[in-house]
């Protein structure tokens, strides 16, 4: 665990983290405790991020001593044949494991999902096709993420992840695990099963709704009638509950679409993932069909009136069944589709501003689609 340091140097920075806490009422303190609390044995050096993440919240559950001890003997063991080797080391001919495809068994925490769904390829890891499963190349390695599902004893759909990339994508999807392990439990938020860290790749699972907020409103021919758009602004809060927690962090999503906003129930709208929270924003970092105009022009980093103005484009799209325009130039959504309320046209149009400034809050947006539409207050 070695960074780049100034002028070129290299400076360590690993932490010594206890398998068994010090104290008894500390992460995994109630196991059975090893007479030298403070010895080597007792002991696993990891990044600050990754001591963060079998510390905090659900961590002792999701990485108890028996875990952490087989990671440390199976990366001892892996230090020891490095060392071993001759100098110089020469680059030698590794074996490459064998490609997942759909219908294979990926074990995470001792949980067995299977891959569901047709290979695709998509141009970004977040351009998600419904019920697929997705391999995008990233540089010398791959980003895989599919729909799964559990065949052990915990059961259900899943949302797999796994990088086998750069360490900074590596890197991204583990600060997303400690992220996860850090949120309160809402329904709007993904809920953490499953991580395996290896020092190659990285897997995350949370649990997921085989169907997203797109397959609910875009399967029907019609765009959606008074009934469907009632449905729509009572589980929008939920979602802007999960939206506004990482607002509150100074976090955005920026990439919420169709498919990364799921539906597992008639009141409940829930985020995939957490998106691009954990990776640094910066401008021109999105050009595709949800973009805020900050996230493909320069300028500004996008932060959270980004998300607003995406998830108004998400829904413009459900209630019209056509795309947004640009720069102001859109349709009133009550012209497009009569069932929609004319109080609704100027809920779009804060959203929409080109002006991040000008945008609502995630609750103020939710609050003001549920009043035009007709939805009891404080839904």
């Amino acid at each position: 665990m070695i960074d780049p340091g100034p002028e070129g140097g290299e400076y360590h920075i690993a932490e010594a983290a206890h398998i068994v806490a010090e104290k008894p009422d500390g992460p995994r303190g109630a196991a059975d405790r090893p007479a030298d609390i403070d010895g080597l044995a007792n002991l696993v050096l990891l990044c600050p991020s990754d001591h963060r993440i079998i510390d905090k919240g659900a961590g002792a559950r999701l990485w108890p001593p028996a875990k952490l001890l087989k990671l440390k003997r199976d990366h001892e063991s892996w230090t020891a044949v490095l060392a071993g080797r001759p100098e110089p080391r020469r680059p030698t001919q590794q074996q490459v494991p064998a490609p997942l495809r759909p219908g294979d068994v990926v074990v995470v925490d001792g949980e067995p999902y299977r891959l569901c769904a047709d290979a695709v390829s998509p141009k970004n890891a977040d351009d998600h096709v419904e019920g697929a499963f997705e391999v995008l190349a990233c540089g010398d390695g791959t980003w895989i993420q599919a729909h799964a599902y559990c065949e052990g004893a915990t059961g259900g759909h899943v949302w797999l992840r796994r990088s086998e990339a750069a360490p900074g994508l590596r890197a991204a999807l583990a600060d997303e695990a400690a992220l996860l392990v850090d949120l309160p439990r809402l329904p709007g938020l993904p809920s953490l099963l499953g991580v395996d860290m290896t020092p190659a790749t990285i897997t995350l699972v949370t649990a997921a709704s085989p169907t997203s907020v797109g397959d609910r409103f875009r399967g029907a021919r019609q765009t959606p009638g008074h009934d469907e758009l009632l449905l729509l602004s009572r589980a929008l809060p939920s979602l802007a509950a999960a939206l506004a927690e990482l607002h509150g962090r100074g976090l955005a999503h920026r990439a919420l679409s169709p498919g990364a906003i799921l539906a597992p129930d008639a009141r409940t709208l829930a985020l995939r993932d957490l998106g691009l929270a954990t990776v640094p924003p910066r401008a021109r970092e999105r050009d595709d069909p949800y973009h805020a105009p900050e996230q493909a022009m320069g300028g500004a980093p996008p932060g959270p009136p980004a998300d607003v103005h995406r998830l108004a484009r998400v829904l413009y799209e459900l209630v019209t069944r056509r795309p947004a325009g640009r720069r102001g130039r859109h349709v009133a959504p009550s012209v497009l589709n009569p069932a929609v309320p004319a109080a609704c046209d100027a809920v779009f149009a804060a959203a929409l501003a080109a002006d991040p400034a000008g945008r609502p809050g995630a609750h103020a947006f939710a609050d003001g689609f549920g009043a035009a539409c007709g939805a009891p207050s404080g839904n």
